[in-house]
């Protein structure tokens, strides 16, 4: 992946403190052999400080957050769980901005496929990879695969998996070797576009 920085944001509602955000960091960072950047929204930041739980502030505030993080790259890769996804795919067209990964793709709230987030990835300007567990509520296999996505969105399934990426135990998977696996995914299909 020729040492191009990954910055990897959070969900809506654990920070990088969260223990399977923190290993999948981890994971990620020995298989590319670099540290990858954590993205730490301000208002994850004074949850962390304060430990009284909130809510994330409206969509829009996220993203000009997420873009001042990344706005001395040159080239980069923007990556988020669930809700830090969401907003990574908003950021597709910043100039350094070369690729977006997701882990989770928050398609709809959940139970209400109706109010679904297609138009996120509709104007997606380079490569995004979705990495999505089949069981996943805001985004489920079947829903998922109706639907008609841009060319440039490749979509991963982790069979088995829920939002979190944990996986029935009949499917006889540990939680490191499902963020193992991600990690390799990621990796290859990086060093794949880029």
């Amino acid at each position: 992946m020729k040492n191009i920085p990954l910055y990897l944001a959070h969900g809506a509602g654990a920070g990088h403190s969260n223990s399977f955000l923190n290993d999948l960091g981890n994971a990620i960072s020995a298989k590319m052999n670099q540290p990858i950047i954590p993205v730490t929204f301000s208002y994850m930041r004074e949850v962390e400080i304060t430990g009284k739980k909130r809510p994330p502030p409206p969509f829009k505030r996220l993203i000009p957050e997420f873009s001042d993080c990344i706005k001395n790259e040159v080239a980069c890769v923007v990556a988020g769980k669930s809700m830090g996804g969401r907003v990574a795919a908003q950021l597709s067209k910043e100039p350094m901005v070369k690729a977006v990964v997701c882990f989770g793709f928050p398609f709809y709230p959940a139970g209400k496929p109706e109010k679904h987030r297609l138009s996120f990835l509709e104007n997606m300007e380079v490569p995004c990879l979705i990495i999505q567990g089949t069981r996943d509520q805001l985004g489920s296999y079947d829903w998922v695969k109706q639907q008609s996505l841009p060319e440039n969105v490749n979509i991963v399934w982790i069979e088995g998996a829920d939002h979190d990426f944990k996986v029935l135990k009949k499917y006889n998977k540990t939680a490191t070797e499902t963020i193992s696996n991600m990690a390799d995914i990621t990796q290859t299909w990086l060093n794949d576009i880029l």
